[in-house]
């Protein structure tokens, strides 16, 4: 038997990194990623890509408008529920600027609040003309900003009453006479039709307010030291690609986050079997109400997948949608004494199939969660010489 060495650990950890991010494999039954939060690795393996997988979303954390970042949706999706165990409310929000304040002619009394330097500050009221939009600062003297406003409505300074000179020119109009520096910006609070009169021409579209800095506690090197069993430096380096270099001693080892798990295998190889082959079906088994049921490959075969069919399900059981169930069971597959979770059964509709992750698994097992019963239907082929 080989020796185990860091190179063969790295060679482990850089195939599991893509699991940790996949969508399918971190949806667990809240459908985020959830398992870089709160999995609970046994191996070193696991436990070092996990660290890995905690570093890159620290520094996306530190920097989410960073371009190598790329798609920031599906990080956040895997990494925002970690991210908030460091620090809380700096994640994605979407809603609507105002409500209101979209008829074209109507006077609106509005509430605008100024922000320096991301830190909300006080607030000016002043009369508009409908339609009202974003509101915009625009630079004064040198660094400093006047306190003026640009929007695509027409201007009505009448303080806090629905009297006063209507201006009907629309573009810039001075909201004080202070001025301040650093970084600046407005928002619309509330716009109330002047009288109040019914507001019945509808909303600006949603916006979204995108992720804030949480800093970095550790940056991309650190000492990983969870347990007695493990106690090495670990380097995180997100390349302008969003690759990460990953570096635990040895050779440094480079690897794409959201690649294909375990890597695309020699090209000069076999070739695999036919496209839409999905081998034969095996013996199927029941779990029973909240049971369990598993199987093994036959002696030269391997597993591909399992097919599950619903046989019953709770009446209040929970659903996405209609016919998805949510938190219905629990899948594994691997060999036997060695199962490695899915994570699909988290989201499952009758008659769905799942692939195992690898080609050469033997062995799987399916538990229903309380009030589901299922048939298990596994699939084989010949082992590929």
């Amino acid at each position: 038997m080989a020796d185990i060495t860091p190179g063969s650990i790295l060679d482990r950890v850089v195939q599991e990194v893509p699991n940790f991010f996949k969508d399918g494999i971190d949806q667990i039954v809240t459908g985020e990623g959830e398992y870089i939060r709160a999995g609970e690795p046994q191996g070193i393996v696991g436990k070092v890509g996990q660290a890995v997988a905690r570093s890159y979303c620290r520094q996306y954390g530190e920097n989410p408008g960073a371009a190598r970042f790329g798609d920031a949706a599906r990080i956040e999706n895997a990494c925002r529920p970690y991210l908030d165990d460091i620090d809380p409310d700096k994640g994605a929000e979407i809603g609507v600027p105002f409500d209101g304040g979209q008829c074209p002619g109507v006077k609106y009394i509005v509430s605008l609040r100024f922000i320096f330097n991301g830190t909300p500050a006080g607030t000016t009221t002043v009369g508009l003309l409908g339609p009202l939009g974003p509101v915009v600062l625009t630079r004064g003297v040198g660094n400093a900003y006047d306190r003026t406003m640009s929007a695509g409505g027409r201007y009505n300074l009448i303080g806090s009453t629905c009297g006063g000179v209507t201006d009907n020119t629309p573009g810039v109009k001075a909201l004080g006479g202070v001025n301040f520096s650093g970084e600046v910006g407005a928002e619309v609070v509330s716009a109330v039709v002047c009288g109040g009169a019914a507001d019945t021409c509808g909303n600006q579209p949603p916006v979204v307010r995108q992720p804030r800095p949480i800093a970095d506690p550790t940056g991309p090197s650190f000492r990983f030291n969870p347990t007695p069993e493990i106690d090495i430096d670990i380097g995180v380096d997100i390349r302008p690609d969003g690759t990460i270099d990953i570096d635990i001693g040895g050779p440094t080892v480079n690897v794409d986050p959201f690649g294909d798990p375990g890597g695309s295998g020699d090209p000069t190889g076999p070739t695999g079997p036919p496209p839409g082959d999905i081998g034969d079906p095996g013996t199927s088994g029941d779990t029973g109400t909240g049971g369990e049921t598993e199987g093994d490959a036959p002696d030269g075969q391997v597993l591909v997948g399992i097919k599950i069919d619903v046989l019953e399900s709770p009446p209040k059981a929970r659903q996405y949608v209609e016919g998805v169930f949510r938190g219905a069971c629990y899948i594994y597959m691997g060999v036997e004494g060695n199962l490695d979770q899915d994570y699909g059964g988290s989201m499952l509709k009758d008659g769905q199939f799942f692939f195992a992750e690898k080609d050469n698994l033997t062995h799987w097992l399916v538990s229903a969660n309380n009030g589901y019963d299922f048939r298990v239907t596994p699939y084989y082929r010949e082992v590929q010489e």
